[in-house]
């Protein structure tokens, strides 16, 4: 028998539209990695910023398995191009519907943070691309949504480009006000100073 792929998406492929954009994506299955701390930051030669994540004792990151045939992990790759692919232990995984359905010996696949020790640059947030992952997270639960945005680290310089989007796989939706609602709630702070374009 083969060997089943997943990989575990913790930011734009939280949302079945934006991963199965790229190429073969199975069903989702909701989870919570531990060991991990999702942040937002910026390398060079980016007009924005981007959540990634890395290898931290006593932190969580919440998001989803999905499979993949293994003949479709270089478009991923390929989409994933500022990252390292890894892997992660199944004891790390903790599914949250109580409920593991992977089989012990597949492998699961994590897309991390690969430029530690370099300097932010001073790319914003955008929000046409934050708006992916809310809708994605939501997808699964309000509950999730907000583990999402509690659990992310480095809210700040933030660019409201929803008239004109910067990200590429950004999506149409009637949204806005729900998930700015939530954000006020909970990001307060970085909410109020979020930049609309002119």
């Amino acid at each position: 028998m083969s060997t089943q792929h997943y990989i575990f998406g913790y930011g734009s492929l939280i949302s079945s539209t934006s991963r199965r954009i790229t190429g073969i994506a199975g069903d989702s299955m909701a989870v919570r990695v531990n060991g991990l701390e999702r942040t937002w930051v910026g390398w060079q030669g980016t007009s924005m910023r981007a959540v990634a994540a890395w290898p931290k004792p006593q932190a969580s990151c919440n998001g989803v398995l999905f499979q993949v045939p293994e003949s479709e992990l270089e478009k991923f790759d390929e989409r994933e191009t500022h990252y390292v692919r890894g892997q992660l232990e199944h004891s790390q995984i903790t599914h949250l519907d109580g409920a593991d359905k992977l089989d012990p010996n597949s492998v699961v696949w994590i897309y991390l943070y690969a430029h530690q020790g370099n300097h932010l640059n001073d790319a914003p947030i955008v929000q046409s691309y934050l708006d992916v992952i809310v809708l994605g997270c939501q997808e699964i639960s309000a509950t999730f949504a907000s583990e999402f945005i509690e659990h992310t680290q480095n809210w700040a310089h933030w660019h409201d480009d929803r008239h004109d989007p910067v990200y590429p796989r950004a999506q149409d939706h009637k949204q806005s006000q729900q998930i700015d609602q939530l954000l006020a709630q909970l990001v307060p702070l970085a909410f109020t100073q979020r930049v609309r374009s002119s």
